[in-house]
């Protein structure tokens, strides 16, 4: 096979070292010495690319530039605006607010309490990181391992700056949902017996890792968005239905005369016109920021992932958790220099 010259170029290049790479040995960095390397080339830690936000809840506080700028922008509603006189008025139980892999869980977590659900999405149903995840999802549920085992795993991998309540939850919840998806049709790859197939993922001391395939993310989307729809616009039993409303986004989060959340104001992008959704629940699940591009990196993230829930949240009054630390997607290393 004949390659373009530039790739080529590359090719040669790393071939010349194979020899090298195979027999080179690299010592275990300290912790000092760890330290020292994230400090001087992670981009968390170049100040330059930080801004102290002036606003709200995290007042005071250190995030990525691009971050701040969307936390701190003007409504995209003018305050003069009438709720009443929107395109359409309406109310349900639970509004949740995205469509991907967390949102239709939601949903049909939600429908199956008994609740008439909302599911509304700025872009089509499962347009989302959830379909584009490819490795897979962990869960301890094999017999040499355990949630503990688990929850060691996630603290030491996440330098022991985790939330302990919600590793928890994590590695408690995650042998739960795997059964659960399969139980919805979700096709994990299995061994030749009809067990679940595990394979090591990055740091883990046991193979917990279940994948289908390299289409881990579109093969539990698929299975999701398949019984969303399902049950969609079906009330059955009293236990409730759900509605879904695609390409109309949350723009703004509306609060009672106690200040606690009570709806929120979609935007039609077929019409422009403004919708009010009165709720007695509010689930934001509205996925990452990756498509703000943090320092001019690319990603891999769906185009839809540009923070939407953060600033939502953020201009209702939530205070937001670990901003100054992003996840850049996708993770990677180039080898020559």
């Amino acid at each position: 096979m004949s390659y373009p010259p530039p790739l080529s170029e590359s090719i040669e290049k790393v071939e010349a070292t194979r020899s090298q790479r195979l027999h080179e040995t690299f010592p275990r960095l300290s912790p000092e010495e760890r330290q020292t390397v994230l400090k001087n080339f992670h981009p968390d830690y170049i100040e330059a690319a930080f801004k102290e936000l002036q606003l709200g809840a995290n007042k005071g506080d250190r995030a990525p530039k691009e971050l701040v700028g969307a936390l701190q922008a003007p409504p995209l509603i003018d305050p003069s605006f009438n709720l009443d006189e929107g395109l359409l008025n309406t109310s349900c139980d639970v509004l949740v607010i995205g469509a991907g892999g967390a949102g239709a869980s939601a949903a049909l977590m939600a429908k199956a309490g008994g609740a008439d659900v909302l599911l509304a999405t700025k872009l089509r149903f499962g347009d989302a990181n959830t379909m584009m995840a490819q490795g897979g999802i962990q869960a301890a549920d094999k017999d040499n391992d355990s949630p503990a085992m688990h929850y060691l795993d996630v603290v030491g991998g996440g330098g022991y700056t985790n939330d302990p309540d919600l590793v928890e939850a994590l590695v408690t919840d995650a042998p739960r949902v795997i059964a659960w998806l399969e139980s919805l049709g979700a096709m994990f790859d299995k061994e030749p017996d009809g067990t679940l197939r595990t394979i090591h993922g990055g740091g883990p001391s046991r193979k917990r890792m279940h994948a289908a395939r390299d289409y881990t993310g579109a093969e539990i989307m698929r299975t999701l968005r398949d019984e969303v729809r399902s049950q969609a616009n079906v009330a059955a039993n009293g236990h409730g239905s759900i509605r879904i409303w695609e390409f109309r986004p949350a723009v703004e989060l509306l609060l009672d005369e106690n200040g606690q959340v009570a709806g929120a104001v979609l935007k039609d992008m077929d019409t422009g016109r403004w919708i009010t959704v009165r709720a007695r629940a509010v689930v934001i699940a509205t996925g990452g920021s990756g498509r703000l591009h943090y320092q001019g990196f690319p990603t891999t993230n769906h185009y839809g992932a540009t923070g939407d829930g953060l600033v939502l949240a953020y201009r209702a009054g939530a205070r937001l958790a670990f901003i100054n630390t992003m996840q850049y997607h996708p993770t990677a290393a180039a080898y020559p220099e």
